[in-house]
C-alpha cells in the first residue's frame, strides 16, 4: 500500500484523480486527495513530488499560486 502515498499518472480517471482545493490564508492554494483525507500534493524545493502523508498544509511545499 506505499503507492497510496505517491502521486502518479494513469490513464483512466478514477476518484484517486480527484483533489480538494482549498484557500489558504496566504492567498495560496493546497491540493488535498478526495480519497485519502490528509494527503497533500508537494513538490520539494528541487521540483520532486513529496509523500502526500508527509505533507501539511502548514509547508510551504504544499502552496501553489491559484489560476486567475
Amino acid at each position: 500500500r506505499s503507492f497510496l502515498s505517491r502521486l502518479f499518472a494513469t490513464r483512466v480517471f478514477g476518484d484517486e484523480c480527484k483533489f480538494k482545493e482549498t484557500l489558504l490564508p496566504n492567498n495560496y492554494n493546497a491540493y488535498e486527495s478526495f480519497v485519502y483525507k490528509g494527503f497533500y500534493i508537494a513538490l520539494s524545493k528541487h521540483g520532486r513530488v513529496k509523500r502526500g502523508n508527509k505533507a501539511t498544509t502548514a509547508m510551504t511545499v504544499t502552496h501553489f499560486l491559484p489560476r486567475l
